[in-house]
């Protein structure tokens, strides 16, 4: 039987807010814990918080002083804990290796805390320059800002004794960079047991919508990087061939008030409904009453989105953007369409939505795929990563 290993992940959001880098690193350590493991969270602290320690979803959970960033509907923090404290924390805890997951203050006073403990440092690369520079004005986004930033990035990373890249396209962005960095590949993952084929109408019937229509179902944040706008734009033409049609967005973000004034500008609040965040037992609901999951997003070093619909078997459309991870998941469950083009957009939801022999047949090819990115598969993986590192 393997060691029972002490582990302290590093994120400054472990709050309520949900991102992809949030609900992974939740997964992982969850996974850890199932598997024997103690896991404590360094993270930020919400404002109006008064404890240093407390238990987040059953996790200790250790918290410093932060910032909110600008921008960030108040949800997204900056921590500033010291390296003494670090130390204190993991000497305390026992830890046997650190693992950062975005590279912020915390990350670097982490890593400097555990190195001058001799523990072994693992870092996830969650983050691209597109997630944060589609915010910044056209004429500021050049090459030459994603090249600073990669640089940044493996200046970053170098610090770590392995890197986890949640996808190969992840991975050939920091190796086109011409990083040297000690890489594995380890998909984020997604729960089967919780994200699978459920009753289509449990959603429909609670929230009192149509049965007669097609659903085209987008989850995640609704910010610049994500084009909900082009779904938008795309439905005016959706309906003047196929009527009986209706668009969920479940998720939140800065553009949300936005994309609603625009949905009611085009006359489509009758066929496009805004959700915010929902409970898990609503998002699996979610995707199991849609027909079809579009994800119109410019930047995706995975698209854990993805997964969960894949997993509930739904086709997919997805942008064709050469900075998304999530266009290689396209293969015989769905299309692709060029990113931000609501014509192309529409033209390939008709084909689906027109034919319910393709639907199913994708649906099915949906389920097939899935089964390679099982969480225990991915955390299993995490898992021997820990132990190689310890052996060295």
């Amino acid at each position: 039987m393997k060691k029972r290993l002490n582990i302290a992940i590093v994120h400054d959001n472990i709050t309520h807010h949900t991102d992809g880098g949030i609900i992974s690193t939740l997964r992982f350590a969850h996974h850890l814990n199932k598997s024997g493991h103690k896991v404590i969270f360094i993270s930020g602290k919400p404002k109006g918080k008064k404890e240093d320690i407390e238990y987040f979803k059953g996790i200790k959970t250790y918290r410093s002083f932060s910032i909110l960033l600008p921008k960030t509907k108040n949800q997204f923090l900056i921590a500033f804990p010291s390296v003494k404290k670090l130390k204190k924390i993991f000497s305390e805890e026992k830890i046997d290796i650190v693992h950062t997951m975005i590279p912020t203050p915390s990350a670097f006073s982490a890593i400097k805390a555990a190195k001058s403990l001799g523990k072994k440092v693992v870092i996830h690369s969650h983050t691209q320059p597109e997630n944060i520079f589609l915010y910044l004005p056209e004429m500021m986004r050049t090459k030459k800002m994603n090249s600073l930033f990669y640089k940044f990035l493996i200046w970053a990373y170098e610090k770590g004794d392995k890197i986890i890249c949640p996808s190969k396209f992840a991975e050939k962005l920091l190796k086109d960079n011409k990083s040297y960095l000690k890489t594995i590949v380890i998909s984020n993952g997604v729960d089967l047991t919780k994200f699978n084929k459920l009753n289509k109408n449990n959603f429909i019937k609670k929230y009192k919508l149509s049965k007669k229509h097609k659903r085209i179902l987008f989850v995640g944040r609704i910010d610049p990087d994500k084009s909900i706008d082009t779904l938008i734009k795309a439905m005016p033409i959706i309906l003047s061939k196929f009527k009986n049609t209706e668009v969920d967005i479940i998720g939140s973000g800065n553009l949300k008030v936005h994309m609603e004034d625009l949905t009611e500008k085009m006359g489509l609040h009758n066929k496009i409904k805004f959700y915010g965040k929902v409970s898990d037992e609503d998002l699996v609901n979610a995707y199991n009453s849609a027909d079809i999951f579009v994800l119109p997003s410019l930047a995706e070093l995975e698209g854990m989105v993805v997964l969960e619909a894949m997993a509930c078997g739904k086709p997919l459309l997805i942008a064709n953007s050469k900075a998304s991870a999530s266009t290689y998941f396209v293969d015989g469950n769905g299309f692709l369409f060029n990113p931000k083009d609501p014509k192309d957009l529409a033209k390939k939801a008709l084909i689906l939505l027109k034919n319910e022999k393709l639907l199913k047949k994708m649906s099915k090819r949906s389920l097939e795929i899935i089964k390679d990115y099982d969480i225990n598969k991915s955390g299993s993986k995490l898992e021997e990563v820990y132990y190689s590192l310890l052996k060295k």
